[in-house]
Parts: C-alpha cells; sequence; structure tokens
C-alpha cells in the first residue's frame, strides 16, 4: 500500500507542478500584454516578442499553453518559469509608472532600463528586488518613503530624472545597499546623517 501511495505521489507532483508553473507564465505573460497594451507608443516593433501566439494574441482569458511563456520575449528573463529580470535598455517604451502591475509579478528581482517611464516612482511594492536601475526616464515627484521597504536592494539608480524633494531618511534603511546614484535631478536639501547606516556603499 505504502509503495502504491508513494507512486501514485510521484505522478502527481510530475503532471500538476508543469501546469503550475504554465499558469503562473500565463498570468505574467498577461500582465505584461496589458501593461504594453498601455504604452503611449504600444506599437513598438522592439517588443513585437511580446506575443502569446495564439490565434488572437490579445486574448486575455485563453487556457495556458506552451508558448504563452513570456520567458523567451525581449528583455524577459525567468526563474522556474517565473518572470525574476526585466531589462529593457533602448526599448524605448514610453509608459507611467504607476501602471506597471506590480502584484504579479512576485519573483521579479531585477529591473533595468525601463526607458521613458513618467511619473511618480512607485517602487516600494517589490520586496524581492535586488537591483533597481531606472536612470534616464521621465521620472517625477518626490523619492517616496516606502522605499524603504525594497530591504535586499543592493543597486539603485534613480539618476537623470525630474525628482524633487529632499533626500528620504528611509533610504538609511537599506543596509544592503551597494550602489546609489541619484545625480542630475532636482533634489534639495542635505544628505540624511543617518547614511552612515550605510556601511556596504
Amino acid at each position: 500500500m505504502l509503495k502504491y501511495y508513494s507512486f501514485a505521489l510521484f505522478f502527481f507532483f510530475i503532471f500538476i507542478e508543469p501546469t503550475a508553473s504554465a499558469s503562473a507564465s500565463f498570468a505574467e505573460a498577461n500582465a505584461l500584454l496589458k501593461w504594453k497594451a498601455n504604452f503611449i507608443n504600444h506599437n513598438n516593433t522592439i517588443l513585437k516578442s511580446w506575443n502569446l501566439e495564439t490565434k488572437n494574441s490579445t486574448n486575455f482569458s485563453s487556457h495556458p499553453k506552451e508558448s504563452s511563456s513570456p520567458c523567451n520575449w525581449f528583455g524577459v528573463s525567468c526563474i522556474n518559469g517565473s518572470v525574476n529580470r526585466l531589462n529593457l535598455t533602448n526599448a524605448s517604451i514610453q509608459a507611467f509608472f504607476y501602471e506597471f502591475p506590480f502584484s504579479s509579478f512576485p519573483d521579479l528581482t531585477y529591473i533595468d532600463r525601463l526607458n521613458h517611464l513618467f511619473g511618480p516612482p512607485q517602487i516600494g511594492k517589490f520586496s524581492k528586488l535586488v537591483y533597481l536601475g531606472l536612470s534616464t526616464n521621465q521620472l517625477t515627484g518626490t523619492i517616496p518613503a516606502r522605499i524603504e521597504k525594497l530591504s535586499k536592494l543592493n543597486y539603485l539608480d534613480l539618476s537623470t530624472n525630474h525628482l524633487t524633494g529632499q533626500i528620504p531618511t528611509s533610504l538609511s534603511r537599506l543596509t544592503s545597499l551597494r550602489t546609489l546614484d541619484l545625480t542630475s535631478n532636482k533634489l534639495s536639501g542635505p544628505i540624511p546623517p543617518k547614511f552612515g547606516n550605510l556601511t556596504s556603499l
């Protein structure tokens, strides 16, 4: 009886786990396509690989398929079937940062050069991020205090934007930071004294 149970359990994981992974990839693919649909330049030819490869690539209710994985799309990398990196250097997308589907990417750890993003940088929602490069965008407003939620961050580049206000003291709680670049903005005021806590910087 024990042998039968172990055998059945083995096949349960063989058939169920890939299905779960495919469902996760499909959901993330849909999230990226919906975000792309809101781009100011949504006909961006560089991102032509962002396609579900179904008869109707805009059918967001389709069933998961192997071809629906975004892991081979331009600028997208995955680990265990889930998106963990976005590197859209030179993709020249034009979009509002607040429209990015934060909650759809629980394993995202690396973001680099999402060029031509507009609006305030809502960046406190990626708790697993270790690398965040958002230089040379059109980000406005202040650096949000919630940035302290990115406790694993070791690289932060917000240079060459239109950020204003003071550098938040909450940045000093990112004790894993090794690189920090805030140059070419419109920031004012002193560097917070608590930046002395950033011993890895």
